[in-house]
């Protein structure tokens, strides 16, 4: 049996780092959000969520850079094509999202009059205080985060299906450890 071509290392180490990071995101917004506003437990959860949040942001853009730069392997010809366009939208939509998700956090930190911090480094304000588009900007960011986990699960789904049924090879092009 032919092996589709696998990622490079530098793509899976890209792919790698954003999932432990949205991991991390995810996690942390959720545990953040159990204390009350002001709450000084809160307020060093949400400096540590910016600051990861922000690194994936930049993580985002290492990631489009090479993408736009290195072709990724193309699924193989077995694969159904409503299947390799659902793979394609969904790939388009998680960049999107990973994009909006900090850009959308970072005007909200932004409008919300407390200083936006980038691990420790003070980053310039997107606007002024403003309780309403810092609400505005707030709720993009929480229901972007539900589309984001949303299609991750669909992502994930994928992945597993492929590694259960004939195209097992498929799943195997982003694990590190398989052999060619």
């Amino acid at each position: 049996m032919h092996l589709p071509e696998k990622y490079s290392v530098e793509a899976m180490v890209l792919h790698w780092l954003m999932v432990l990071l949205i991991f991390v995101l995810f996690g942390l917004g959720w545990y953040m959000t159990e204390f009350p506003k002001g709450n000084p437990v809160r307020t060093r959860f949400l400096e540590l969520h910016v600051s990861v949040g922000l690194t994936a942001a930049l993580l985002v853009i290492a990631r489009v850079i090479w993408r736009l730069q290195h072709t990724p392997p193309a699924l193989p010809e077995t694969i159904e094509r409503w299947k390799r366009r659902l793979a394609e939208a969904t790939h388009h939509l998680l960049y999107l999202l990973m994009f909006v998700q900090p850009v959308s956090g970072y005007i909200a930190s932004s409008l919300s009059g407390l200083r936006t911090r980038f691990w420790g480094i003070p980053l310039p304000d997107w606007g002024w205080k403003s309780t309403a588009l810092h609400e505005l900007f707030t709720s993009i960011h929480g229901s972007s985060s539900w589309a984001l986990l949303a299609l991750i699960v669909l992502h994930v789904t994928g992945a597993l299906h492929h590694g259960t049924s004939a195209e097992k090879s498929v799943l195997g092009r982003m694990l590190p450890l398989r052999k060619h």
